[in-house]
């Protein structure tokens, strides 16, 4: 498997302030560790970051990192262990970077991927894939993009496993065989689809978060407020 590679620089500060600094031009802070290597906080610039997250193979693929004074030999690589994310514009906030060695396997997470067309969805089911993701065992360079179920034949109420799943060789899946992968649901009916809908709104009202301000009330209306006297003021002699 080909690798993409990331130029990253070493890091003397830590913490929050210079995080904040680095983010605004353009860098996400991040560390490199395994292999029994020195534990090393670098910088990767998050154009090229995202530009490897945005291929196929997404948070697998094989990173060729480069960092300035650290040998590498060609049994080694890294790969993306760990990316932490803005809540709301989604910008990589943090990396953490994972030297590996391309002989010996590794575990990790793979999409699943539904492929055929199955006779329950023309009946109107749903297609219901429950696991989105599944863990893998193997060498580095035979990571699949995907694991694919094949839903061809199933039948309304039809449920595949993980061990109906198609492996590409010398991968070993580590789920559990019986564990439920991908079912094919009952239409669903009007009324229930109402309900859903009218749940979801209200989940959603209740996840609104308030600010701090909104909810102190203006002196003005501080005033106004009913059940609040004002208090005696003394006369004075």
């Amino acid at each position: 498997m080909e690798q993409v590679a990331i130029i990253a620089q070493r890091r003397e500060e830590t913490g929050k302030g210079p995080a904040h600094r680095l983010r605004e031009q353009g860098l996400v802070p991040g560390v490199a560790y395994g292999l029994g290597r020195e534990h090393m906080v670098i910088t990767v610039p998050r154009q090229e970051l995202e530009r490897v997250l945005g291929t196929e193979r997404g948070a697998n693929v094989l990173i060729d990192l480069q960092i300035e004074g650290v040998k590498v030999d060609k049994d080694t690589a890294a790969i993306i262990k760990e990316v932490q994310r803005h809540p709301i514009s989604r910008e990589p906030l943090s990396v953490d970077l994972q030297w590996i060695s391309l002989t010996e396997r590794i575990t990790v997470q793979v999409p699943v991927e539904v492929e055929g067309e199955a006779p329950g969805v023309e009946e109107g089911g749903v297609v219901d894939l429950i696991m989105h993701q599944v863990q893998v065992a193997c060498l580095p360079a035979a990571i699949p993009d995907h694991i694919t179920v094949d839903i061809t034949g199933m039948e309304i109420n039809d449920t595949k496993h993980a061990d109906q799943l198609q492996l590409p060789p010398d991968v070993e899946i580590l789920a559990d065989p019986a564990e439920a992968v991908v079912t094919i649901s009952p239409p669903i009916k009007e009324e229930d689809l109402e309900t859903r809908v009218a749940e979801e709104l209200l989940v959603g009202l209740e996840e609104i978060p308030i600010a701090e301000e909104e909810l102190e009330l203006a002196p003005e209306e501080a005033e106004e407020v009913p059940g609040e006297e004002e208090e005696p003021q003394e006369e004075s002699e």
